[in-house]
């Protein structure tokens, strides 16, 4: 029996100490659910593969959350495999790619608390840990109650999604830009054009007016000598 245990001693040894997991990390492997209020809000598959880790994500189709509360959840539930993990000393991470093109990943960390519960981080999002509590394989999201939101009332407005929210800041009015006022263009009343100077003839094209001569005066009548009548 002794012997037995030093090889199993020596073959431990012989692995390099990063790619030994730790007996927390081996059992982390199992279904976990975060659980609030009595609902299992969603719930995490972890798998071992090799020295990284692996698994499956199952949510709501969607829901609204400010990090701590959860409301406007819509069902079915989805199911997503991980795009990748690795294992992180005693934590086991799993990421899902966000398909939208320039946007950050989801990215979870698993943490063995005790055997019956595991802390989740939320990598990126600035959230507290969550405290998921294991479950049996396949376990159902729920029960959930339409208009229902769990974990108290929620703080942050904003559309459905799956990410937590962070609230926008308040929209600002526009500012109103008076419009200057363009004072009409004065147009200055048309100028009249220069008076012409008047036309005259050419001095080869005047001619001369005919003058009328006075008429003649008649001579003084020639008086004789006197007739004499009845000498």
């Amino acid at each position: 029996m002794i012997r037995r245990l030093l090889i199993v001693l020596l073959m431990l040894l012989a692995v390099p100490a990063a790619a030994q997991p730790t007996l927390a990390g081996r059992l982390l492997e199992g279904s976990w659910a975060l659980r609030v209020e009595g609902a299992i809000i969603m719930r995490f598959d972890l798998e071992r593969q090799g020295e990284g880790w692996g698994g499956a994500w199952t949510k709501p189709t969607s829901f609204r959350s400010d990090g701590v509360r959860f409301g406007n959840i819509v069902m079915p539930a989805t199911t997503r495999r991980a795009d990748r993990g690795q294992a992180i000393g005693e934590w086991a991470e799993i990421i899902f790619d966000d398909p939208r093109p320039n946007e950050e990943p989801d990215q979870f960390r698993f943490r063995l608390l005790a055997p019956d519960r595991a802390e989740l981080l939320y990598v990126g999002t600035g959230l507290p840990p969550f405290i998921l509590e294991r479950v049996a394989a396949g376990a159902p999201l729920g029960p959930f109650t339409e208009g229902a939101v769990y974990g108290g009332p929620l703080t942050t407005p904003g559309p459905v999604t799956q990410r937590p929210v962070v609230a926008p800041p308040p929209a600002q009015a526009p500012v109103q830009t008076p419009t200057p006022t363009v004072p009409p263009v004065q147009t200055p009343p048309p100028t009249p054009p220069p008076a012409l100077p008047p036309i005259l003839p050419r001095p080869e094209q005047v001619r001369p007016v005919p003058q009328t001569p006075p008429p003649a005066e008649e001579p003084p009548p020639v008086q004789g000598p006197p007739v004499m009548i009845g000498r």
